[in-house]
């Protein structure tokens, strides 16, 4: 025998009703405090290959990174390589790369492993294209290079596969926009490794 009175059924459920509404909004409080708590900004780390160096206008940057491929499919040992550098100086808070594409059509054809440039004398042993990505500079962001003398060295991997090793040295000129090398001789050099799969 139920000896609760309407009123008392009434009075029950009213509380219990508040009683879950406070926890409910206890518990999304929380959930939305916990979720929300402040950490420290976010400061971007450049990710840096730790396969190489350029020097570019006389100060030496890491690598960003270093790739090659097969430039023709039917030459086991034809590269193409790639490499890019951050190279922003103090202040610059914009972009800065350097990117440069060298190609050779077969990196065993002279056993000492040098190939060469001189627009002078039109030997032409590789090709090269050096772009300069900058956006601190109001004027261009974008400038790029020719090679007129230059040296590459590699030490190829194995037919197998394997690290091979890249080192250069160019003196650039701008080029315009009709293509022609212009401005002064820029100094330019590096040195990387790159990992070449097997054939």
């Amino acid at each position: 025998m139920n000896n609760a009175l309407p009123s008392d059924t009434y009075f029950f459920k009213h509380r219990l009703m508040k009683l879950q509404y406070l926890l409910g909004t206890l518990i999304a409080l929380s959930i939305t405090f916990t979720g929300c708590k402040k950490t420290p900004d976010y400061v971007p780390t450049p990710h840096k290959c730790e396969c190489g160096v350029l020097n570019w206008q006389g100060a030496e940057y890491q690598l960003l990174d270093a790739e090659q491929i097969r430039s023709d499919e039917d030459v086991s040992y034809s590269r193409r390589y790639y490499v890019t550098a951050n190279v922003a100086i103090e202040g610059e808070e914009q972009t800065h790369n350097v990117n440069t594409w060298i190609e050779i059509p077969d990196v065993l054809m002279h056993s000492n492993g040098l190939y060469n440039i001189d627009i002078n004398t039109q030997l032409v042993e590789f090709t090269a294209k050096i772009d300069e990505f900058n956006l601190n500079d109001p004027f261009f962001n974008l400038r790029q290079y020719g090679v007129r003398q230059g040296v590459v060295r590699v030490s190829p991997a194995p037919l197998t596969g394997g690290t091979e090793s890249v080192s250069f040295q160019f003196i650039l000129g701008e080029l315009n926009s009709s293509g022609a090398l212009v401005g002064p001789d820029i100094q330019y050099s590096g040195s990387f490794v790159v990992t070449a799969s097997g054939w």
